[in-house]
């Protein structure tokens, strides 16, 4: 009998058998592979679409290449948006006055988009007298402190102005659009009276009137008043209507410059001899009338457009232009100048939508861009253009919900 060295013997290492028991044991099956996700890039022009079924560039259906399938996300990375919105058209234009008990005028403002600037020079006959039809003469202004619209007249019927139909014999009739523009300008839904400036405390004094032997940009003569009893600057602005009276004879002039507070120049809108207008004294400025709006005049907002694409909701709203829309854009303010969308300018985290699960397939895009109040955008005859990035599974078919 032989024996193992001992302790050397109990060193060596035993040969262990490695058992598989894989085959005995009930493993879960393995996931789904999809190899990974492909991104296409995919050019939306409205020029491309048909004209016969789609006048307009609002509304419109674009074809997708029907190889895409199994689409997981859809993002916006790119867009040129005509900015062509109107904030004066045919749902606010109307501006309704009254300059006497028995008198209502509905003055129609062109339609556009304006700049608070631009619509005051519009209301003051820059491109056409509007109120060409009153008896008075109104000149509108914007105070440089609190933004609020003045609307000043000469008065020249005796009087005050009404500006706003009464909002409540319209209540039986909530359907009737009256179209008015009095809130785009800073006023409400309801009826305003003007309000009588007393003037009758200014006097000239002999000789205070004198003829600057100039004319006006109008080709009015120009005349220069000073009086010390007055401070000008407190009372009025420049461009106002006002009436002078020698008691007989009623001269127009329109306030061309104001000086400093006694000092003021006016044009002679009656086309009078300097003669007449130089001897007036006393007093001799009838009374004018004043309305200011009880809110600020901002035209200058940033419009919206509303996108919405079948199938791609993003956002809920109780509105119904935004309701199920893909998303809102803020169009540029400058009017006729195009909304770029780019990876400056898109918004943080992406303009995307997702779908879990997948699009198996999407044969068509049907677009649509609205204002937010649901009427169709109007792009004015100019095009738009969007830049999608569609994520795809790589292996059509087979993914996990």
């Amino acid at each position: 009998m032989s024996f193992s060295n001992y302790p050397e013997g109990i060193t060596s290492k035993m040969q262990i058998e490695k058992n598989d028991y894989s085959q005995n044991i009930i493993k879960p099956p393995e996931k789904n592979v999809t190899q990974g996700r492909i991104t296409k890039q995919f050019i939306v022009n409205s020029s491309d679409r048909n004209y016969l079924d789609y006048p307009k560039a609002n509304r419109y259906r674009i074809n997708v290449p029907q190889e895409w399938r199994d689409i997981v996300s859809a993002e916006l990375i790119q867009a040129v948006i005509p900015n062509t919105y109107y904030n004066i058209s045919e749902t606010n234009n109307i501006f309704y006055i009254s300059d006497s008990p028995n008198s209502l005028y509905p003055i129609k403002i062109p339609e556009g988009q304006y700049s608070n600037e631009l619509l005051i020079q519009a209301l003051n006959g820059k491109h056409g007298d509007l109120f060409r039809t009153l008896d008075i003469k109104l000149n509108f202004s914007q105070n440089v402190v609190n933004k609020r619209l003045r609307i000043q007249s000469n008065r020249a019927n005796g009087y005050d102005f009404t500006y706003n139909i009464y909002y409540a014999a319209n209540q039986s009739c909530s359907p009737c659009k009256l179209n008015s523009i009095d809130k785009t300008i800073g006023f409400e839904n309801i009826q305003y009276q003007s309000s009588e400036v007393d003037l009758s405390y200014i006097n000239v004094l002999p000789g205070n009137i004198t003829n600057t032997g100039t004319t006006s940009d109008q080709d009015y003569n120009v005349y220069k008043l000073v009086s010390n009893s007055v401070d000008f600057t407190s009372i009025f602005q420049v461009d106002d209507y006002i009436i002078l009276t020698d008691g007989v004879n009623d001269y127009s002039i329109q306030v061309y410059q104001i000086k400093n507070d006694s000092t003021i120049f006016f044009e002679d809108l009656s086309g009078s001899l300097p003669a007449l207008i130089t001897a007036l004294n006393g007093n001799i400025f009838k009374n004018m009338s004043i309305l200011y709006s009880p809110n600020i005049l901002q035209l200058q907002i940033e419009p919206l457009v509303v996108l919405k694409i079948r199938d791609f909701f993003n956002y809920n709203s109780t509105n119904t232009g935004s309701e199920n829309s893909y998303t809102v854009i803020p169009l540029v303010t400058n009017f006729f100048s195009n909304t770029i969308l780019n990876t400056a300018t898109l918004p943080a985290g992406g303009i995307i939508k997702y779908f879990n699960p997948p699009l198996p397939r999407l044969p068509f895009m049907d677009i649509e861009f609205l204002y937010y109040d649901g009427r169709p955008f109007d792009f004015r005859g100019q095009e738009n253009t969007l830049i999608f990035k569609f994520t795809c599974l790589n292996q059509p078919g087979k993914y996990n919900y």
